[in-house]
């Protein structure tokens, strides 16, 4: 069994190595083993904190490292958060990822990703919406909404919205979310996806015609389950995410896909044990 896992890792790792696509502006995959999540996007990086009741745990769509588990909210809701990262400002397009896994949902715009400004919303913020397009809300049943605005005004020239026409089903199980917007294109230009650790990525629901705008939040505080358009109020999953990225591009379906694929192998130090247990097991096998 450990030779057969280390040499699908393996194959998965020589596939990704071989292509290639935008590097993140920000990348969390929370797998330090305590302290402040570390962005491994370009520079400049800042780490994002955890507050609140937001610790690691060892659940995770791949079986190794860690996630964050946003489920305790003592001493206050469970976030990350990060100052005002300016890289993520002043995009054209974008493009939000996150490992998505709900214990229980029954109301509020949770925020999966965000950097948006109160009063005139700039910036972009990530929802899980609690209005599904059939059925009741709950972990197994809920749409995907985006917000996006240009810090300008919230008027219809400054400020745009989208949901998915097509619901979601993280009910104690992980799915990987993503979403697009591409600024530069007047029509068609934001997509939700979706996908699992067995399944690849395709597009959820239809293509959405929004505002061509220049994302800007100002001076806000880019977050994980937190939102500075709301900064004292519980936006956080009761649930777990893992591996959130942010792109200024909007990715393609195949480079979803390898940013899944990232999501579902081991990470380094993870794979290093087993190349050396698959080594040893090969080694019995051949004397």
């Amino acid at each position: 069994m450990t030779r057969t896992t280390f040499l699908v890792s393996a194959s998965l790792v020589l596939f990704l190595s071989t292509v290639t696509s935008a590097a993140p502006l920000l990348l969390y995959n929370f797998d330090e083993p305590s302290g402040d999540a570390l962005d491994t996007g370009d520079a400049p990086n800042t780490s994002g904190q955890l507050m609140g009741g937001a610790t690691r745990s060892s659940d995770t769509p791949s079986g190794f490292g860690s996630s964050i588990d946003l489920r305790n909210d003592s001493p206050s809701f469970g976030h990350v958060l990060e100052g005002d990262a300016a890289d993520l400002d002043g995009l054209a397009a974008l493009t939000l990822t996150t490992w998505l896994k709900v214990e229980s949902y029954t109301s509020g715009n949770n925020r999966l990703v965000a950097k948006q400004s109160g009063g005139a919303f700039g910036g972009f913020s990530w929802n899980m919406n609690a209005t599904p397009n059939s059925g009741a809300v709950g972990p197994d049943n809920f749409r995907l909404a985006i917000f996006l605005g240009n810090n300008v005004s919230s008027g219809a020239a400054d400020f745009a919205a989208g949901f998915s026409d097509a619901d979601v089903d993280a009910d104690n199980k992980w799915v990987f979310l993503a979403l697009t917007y591409d600024g530069t294109q007047a029509a068609n230009n934001t997509k939700f996806y979706i996908g699992d650790p067995t399944t690849s990525v395709s597009q959820l629901g239809s293509d959405l015609s929004l505002a061509q705008l220049t994302l800007d939040g100002g001076t806000s505080r880019f977050g994980v389950g937190f939102t500075d358009a709301a900064p004292t109020a519980d936006t956080s999953v009761q649930g777990w995410q893992d591996d959130v990225r942010v792109y200024g591009s909007a990715l393609s379906l195949a480079e979803l896909e390898r940013v899944r694929l990232a999501g579902t192998i081991p990470e380094p130090g993870s794979l290093a044990l087993l190349l050396s247990a698959a080594l040893a097991c090969g080694l019995r096998l051949r004397y």
